[in-house]
């Protein structure tokens, strides 16, 4: 299958981005936080302010999706869940809305899932 996640570069200072990132490193996704040498190797042409707005996907291809837009590479990489991919995509209205409704939320969903706070401001 095409454009399959080979890297997510994500949010360290977020308590469900950090839960997250090692639930895809445990099912074979590479992960990196935003502000590694990774991140900063794979996001340099983007501004700190960019970097720090999104999730970021690098797939097998070296093409690099940011937000909403990262979810199909990664849904599709997953055992299990790769056949939701297409919808991912097909519904990209639903998936901008509900990946915004989160990121923009994510400090107070760490704090009730028990986990580690965004100390980021865009929190």
């Amino acid at each position: 299958m095409r454009g399959r996640a080979a890297l997510v570069l994500y949010d360290a200072d977020c308590g469900i981005c950090e839960r997250l990132a090692a639930w895809l490193g445990k099912h074979g996704i590479r992960v990196a936080p935003i502000r590694s040498v990774v991140g900063e190797r794979e996001l340099r042409d983007l501004t700190r302010a960019q970097r720090d707005a999104a999730v970021h996907v690098v797939d097998e291809a070296g093409r690099r999706r940011s937000g909403a837009a990262g979810l199909a590479p990664i849904v599709r990489s997953l055992p299990r869940l790769g056949w939701s991919a297409p919808l991912v995509e097909a519904l990209p209205g639903l998936t901008d809305r509900g990946y915004a409704l989160v990121a923009r939320h994510r400090r107070r969903l760490s704090r009730l899932a028990g986990l580690s706070g965004c100390r980021t401001a865009s929190g």
